[in-house]
């Protein structure tokens, strides 16, 4: 039988108990008390069957706000954050366990964000399962851009090049002790939605994917009651923070409202069209690398969500003037340099 040797380990036993009572029976949890049984489960104390149990009876209980609220400042609490001096940072994430379906065009639109004056950073895995996809770093990687480094080198980056991206085995302690137990397990948890709520470059502005339109009140509130000012929530393309060429819903949390909404590329001068399907991360990045260059294929794509990210940062006073700003900065070579800007700073600092 397994003994507890601190009143941690009691309090986290009759957490277990409380959690594991199945969907109708089970106990929400305080801010608080999410915050301590995670950390817990970051602890040398707790033993690989208690952090199984635990993520699989938060699975069928379900996860509310309070809850995720709890977590995050678990998570962030037992990470490397860092605090760039970059005015109109944001935030960018969607699932670190990638992408099985959609061609990766985030990255690029972070980019061209970049290159228009509006810094961004990124953050995700590689080898999560259960999709084990092509997450931003995998495609960074194939780009030829350092996805790997170290926090205070990812907070020169953003100071000097207006980008960055946070690779969580170089940041995210706590959850990345139990990797080998969530490889394991296959399902998605709670940390799989925790992780793209993560803001670890303290940014007061983020976008976030959510994979199911049941999830976007919910994560902006939890993301943006934790200090944000302005967090944009979409229901994008494989769950990413990526925008479909289609109408898409969105939640926006400011100045603690939360207001939904839906963004459609029709509004905007661009048109419909289904979305090119998921490439190994090499052909990912030839793809890319030509939209950058401004290539037709993922033109309108690419335009539409830099062009947001653009307007969140506060580069455009508009998603209009954001699409345009974007446009100019492909079609004048400005998204193409920047990429090799990336692609060489990885030797600085």
């Amino acid at each position: 039988m397994q003994s507890f040797s601190s009143d941690a380990g009691e309090r986290f036993r009759k957490r277990l108990i409380a959690t594991a009572k199945g969907r109708h029976g089970a106990r929400d949890m305080t801010r608080e008390q999410a915050r301590e049984a995670l950390a817990f489960l970051f602890s040398d104390e707790a033993h690989p069957v208690q952090i199984g149990a635990f993520l699989t009876a938060m699975r069928f209980k379900g996860t509310r706000v309070e809850e995720m609220m709890g977590f995050l400042d678990a998570m962030e609490s037992a990470a490397t954050l860092i605090e760039p001096a970059a005015r109109g940072l944001i935030n960018c994430n969607g699932p670190y366990d990638g992408r099985k379906k959609a061609l990766n065009l985030s990255v690029p639109a972070a980019i061209v964000a970049a290159a228009a004056g509006v810094p961004v950073v990124l953050h995700s895995n590689s080898g999560l399962p259960p999709k084990d996809g092509v997450t931003n770093a995998r495609l960074l990687e194939a780009l030829g851009v350092p996805a790997a480094r170290e926090p205070d080198q990812v907070c020169s980056d953003i100071e000097r090049m207006g980008f960055g991206h946070l690779h969580a085995s170089r940041y995210l302690h706590g959850v990345e002790r139990l990797k080998p137990l969530r490889q394991s397990l296959f399902y998605r948890s709670f940390l799989h939605a925790c992780e793209v709520m993560l803001n670890p470059a303290r940014a007061r502005r983020s976008l976030i994917g959510a994979a199911h339109e049941s999830f976007l009140e919910r994560f902006a509130q939890a993301a943006g009651t934790r200090g944000q000012e302005r967090v944009l929530v979409v229901q994008g393309l494989d769950g990413g923070d990526e925008l479909p060429l289609a109408p898409a819903p969105v939640a926006e949390y400011h100045e603690g409202r939360i207001e939904k909404y839906t963004l459609a590329p029709g509004d905007f001068g661009l048109k419909e069209a289904k979305h090119h399907p998921c490439e190994t991360p090499a052909q990912s990045a030839a793809l890319v690398e030509a939209a950058l260059g401004g290539d037709e294929r993922h033109l309108d794509a690419l335009l539409f969500n830099a062009g947001l990210r653009i307007q969140l940062g506060g580069g455009s006073d508009s998603l209009e003037s954001g699409i345009a700003k974007a446009r100019d900065t492909i079609t004048g070579g400005a998204a193409l340099d920047k990429l090799e800007a990336l692609r060489g700073g990885g030797r600085e600092g």
